[in-house]
């Protein structure tokens, strides 16, 4: 937005003429078109600095992301050549399984033959004990025998004396057989326990060691399984570090097409910089164009709200002096440059000595002028020398929310809008002057208004302006 001072023009005195008038209208119009225009370039200007902005930001991701994809690659490269050493070392250890499977087969084949021969010795002990007992009874019987031949042999007298000594030998005989009898089914009983014991624990063995086989067999098929998985495995990650490879192609065919979206954008972005430069030179000369024409006296349409604006800047002036004179408001407080900082205000607001008499006495005024065409006027103020409101319409003074949209448009009371054709007019010196500029709203669009400042001068030095911001 530009707004520039014009010469003083005088009042052209001519006759009422519809040419003139709608000569007068069309420089309205085309000053009006002038800022429409310079906004639609400020807004392209904006978006292309933006684009701009996000391809530097998009840069920087692709970067980013290609130097991850790369550890990607990385990373699933080793991940490969670690499942096929791990499916190397797992086949050389099921082949070291499989080994140890027979081995332990033949093992428990030789457990079960031992078995086998233990099972067979404690039958011989049982044959054995049989035997003993036999011999037992044998000898028990003898020795009933050699008994019985001594008693004989002792009624025979001298005649049975050489009988006597056989049976006392058979005795002795038989006596000695029980005895060795006795100690072999002993021994034979000791055998047999420690043989029954013996293949009781090798029946244990062979049943532990039939399950310990069908473990290994378990752990076989579990290798053979973690084996195909890992081997899955390792052609997954070759499979990966095939696709980043064809994603970071992809990512430097990508950055050649950014390359030349921002090198156009660049160009684009000079060129619409250049045109809204052009533009807002050319709305400055529309601004001193219009301003020529209402001070000319060519636009009646205009000329209205200038006349509705000075009346109404005298009044604040006459209102603002008598309040002077009779001390409810001093010259200091008036011109108070220190503005304090309204907390938790956004946009920025401000509070002067001035603010609270302001409120009191200058709104009422704005909201009168307001009320003479609310329909065609925008907004009415009293701007300081340095943009600062002290005081606005109500509806433009409302509390804040903290939501930006809604503050921008609504909380303008203690703003400070100090910019292009609003310093023109605090530099010019004239009764009146015009611009046409762009009227923000909420921040993110805005309306074309027509502007009108009048001089506000208390007790002859200069404030500010009174504004009426208005359409046709």
């Amino acid at each position: 937005m530009m707004r520039v001072a014009c010469m003083k023009m005088e009042k052209i005195d001519v006759p009422e003429n519809a040419w003139i008038r709608e000569t007068a209208k069309i420089c309205g119009d085309v000053t009006v078109g002038c800022a429409g225009a310079a906004g639609v370039l400020e807004q392209a200007l904006q978006s292309a600095d933006w684009l701009k902005s996000r391809h530097s930001e998009l840069t920087e991701l692709t970067l980013r992301l290609d130097s991850d994809i790369a550890e990607v690659t990385q990373a699933t490269s080793e991940a490969s050549a670690l499942s096929e050493a791990a499916v190397t070392r797992l086949m050389g250890g099921n082949d070291t399984i499989k080994l140890s499977i027979a081995s332990f087969s033949a093992l428990i084949g030789l457990i079960g033959n031992l078995g086998t021969h233990i099972t067979g010795f404690a039958a011989a002990m049982e044959q054995v004990k049989r035997v003993s007992q036999a011999i037992d009874t044998i000898a028990r019987t003898t020795n009933m025998l050699a008994l019985n031949a001594a008693i004989e042999a002792e009624k025979a007298g001298d005649a049975g004396q050489t009988f006597s000594v056989v049976a006392a030998e058979v005795k002795k005989l038989a006596l000695d057989s029980r005895a060795a009898a006795v100690e072999i089914t002993g021994t034979v009983n000791s055998l047999s326990n420690e043989a029954a014991k013996f293949v009781g624990q090798i029946e244990d063995g062979i049943a532990t060691s039939s399950e310990a086989q069908q473990q290994f067999s378990s752990l076989q098929d579990l290798i053979d399984d973690v084996s195909e998985i890992i081997g899955q495995m390792g052609n997954r990650s070759r499979e990966i570090a095939s696709n980043t490879a064809d994603v970071h192609q992809s990512l430097i065919e990508a950055q050649h097409v950014r390359d030349a979206v921002a090198e156009a954008n660049g160009t684009m972005f000079s060129a619409v910089g250049n045109a809204h430069k052009q533009l807002v030179e050319l709305e400055a000369l529309a601004n001193g164009m219009f301003d020529s024409i209402v001070h000319s006296g060519l636009s009646h349409d205009d000329l209205k709200y200038v006349e509705l604006a000075t009346e109404q800047a005298r009044k604040v002036e006459a209102l603002t002096e008598n309040a002077i004179g009779l001390g409810t408001l001093s010259m200091d407080a008036l011109f108070d440059s220190d503005l304090q900082l309204i907390e938790g205000s956004n946009p920025p607001r401000y509070r002067t000595r001035l603010t609270d008499w302001a409120e009191r006495n200058w709104q009422p005024v704005l909201e009168s002028v307001k009320a003479t065409n609310p329909d065609a006027i925008m907004s009415v103020v009293c701007s300081s020398n340095k943009g600062f409101l002290p005081v606005h319409l109500k509806e433009f003074s409302r509390a804040p929310t903290g939501e930006i949209t809604h503050d921008t448009k609504y909380c303008r009371n203690g703003r400070v809008l100090f910019e292009g054709c609003d310093i023109t007019a605090k530099a010019s010196e004239k009764d009146f002057t015009m611009a046409v500029y762009r009227h923000e709203g909420d921040g993110k669009t805005y309306k074309i208004v027509r502007n009108v400042y009048v001089p506000l001068r208390i007790n002859g030095r200069r404030w500010g302006d009174l504004e009426i911001a208005y359409v046709i």
